[in-house]
């Protein structure tokens, strides 16, 4: 035999509200919602710790070519060496630079930026290094930067 039990109380109808407010409160969610996700991609894109160190290393190759090297190097040279000078490392580009020297160079100007490849994102400062190619016509911004990276990701 069932036994149906009875509630001492009656369930009334769901009110809901007006059709168009409930439009606009779904739509608004729904706004907040990408505005959200949105966010949140361009914050991982921004503060991402991998992408962070890149732009870093970056920074500091085009500081030590621009205002360091390019320089010193030209500084070198007589009038008629120049061109021969950096055909002579056009193919093959100067001497690696590691990111040891990068943060060093110029009196540790950069030594603050040590921090950048010692957190989460953690790179080998004596494995990661740039190669600098001198391009035609060998002015202080023509040149091309290979990057080699040797970092990984700190599970501690």
């Amino acid at each position: 035999m069932r036994r149906y039990y009875s509630y001492p109380y009656k369930a009334e109808p769901l009110n809901f509200p007006s059709e168009p407010f409930a439009r606009k409160f779904a739509t608004l969610v729904i706004i907040l919602c990408m505005i959200l996700v949105i966010f949140n991609l361009v914050a991982h894109i921004v503060f991402d710790p991998k992408k962070v160190a890149e732009r870093k290393v970056e920074e500091l190759a085009k500081d030590y070519y621009e205002n360091y090297y390019y320089d010193s190097f030209v500084a070198s040279l007589n009038d008629e060496d120049y061109s021969t000078a950096f055909l002579t490392y056009h193919d093959y580009g100067f001497p690696r630079v590691y990111l040891r020297e990068l943060l060093l160079f110029d009196n540790g100007r950069h030594a603050d930026y040590r921090g950048y490849f010692d957190g989460d994102y953690y790179c080998n400062t004596n494995h990661t290094y740039i190669q600098i190619t001198p391009q035609p016509p060998y002015e202080k911004t023509d040149y091309t930067v290979e990057y080699k990276y040797d970092c990984q990701w700190n599970v501690e």
